[in-house]
């Protein structure tokens, strides 16, 4: 197996990290699915996909010691079916990540960094927060987009965007730390808190 670390981060809740080394097959002659999830797996065509879509069940099984069918929701939030767990998923490049809570919703997201991020900023920042960032640093873009992916996941709400929605507070950036983010609509807004953590050429992020 795989498994990077499974560890607590808060009372009731797991983060656990999976380094995606195996082939589909050795992953599939590991994990126990039930029938449903059986169904989702053969229809997944590509070989990457089936890899992910594996790992994410196979270390949820791990943290949680039962097999649970993944389900999700109209706006494509997972979610445990008869559960009050709430759950995030998320991988890139050759690491996948669950994050599990007794009851308040979460959001995770783990990015593996690229040199182009910087010609999308206009995508994913708004002005207020272009006012402060170094468009230079490329490490601070990263934690910026994911933690936004994070919140996004935490809103659990497909119709926000991460511009425009989504404000991140001016914080300086180290290896590893947390800052504050606006999520704001017409009708309500919450300042929710995000961890962020670096290694190797990835960047992880998780709400609070």
């Amino acid at each position: 197996m795989a498994i990077c670390y499974i560890k607590t981060i808060a009372p009731g809740a797991l983060l656990g990290m999976w380094h995606m080394t195996e082939s589909w097959q050795e992953l599939a002659a590991q994990v126990d699915l039930p029938a449903p999830e059986m169904g989702k797996l053969t229809s997944i065509q590509k070989d990457k996909r089936k890899i992910e879509w594996l790992s994410c069940r196979l270390l949820l099984q791990k943290m949680i010691s039962s097999s649970p069918v993944v389900r999700h929701d109209v706006n494509r939030k997972p979610y445990i079916p008869d559960s009050k767990m709430q759950l995030s998923i998320s991988h890139s490049g050759e690491y996948a990540i669950i994050y599990i809570k007794d009851s308040r919703s979460v959001g995770v997201d783990i990015q593996e960094m690229k040199p182009s991020i910087s010609r999308g900023i206009d995508y994913f920042l708004n002005a207020e927060e272009q006012e402060w960032i170094d468009a230079a640093d490329n490490l601070l873009l990263h934690v910026m987009w994911s933690a936004k992916e994070s919140a996004f996941k935490y809103a659990g709400n497909a119709d926000l965007d991460l511009k425009k929605h989504f404000t991140i507070s001016h914080f300086e950036r180290n290896q590893n730390g947390q800052f504050e983010v606006l999520i704001s609509n017409q009708i309500e807004s919450e300042r929710l808190d995000i961890a962020y953590d670096t290694f190797e050429n990835y960047v992880l992020t998780w709400t609070l």
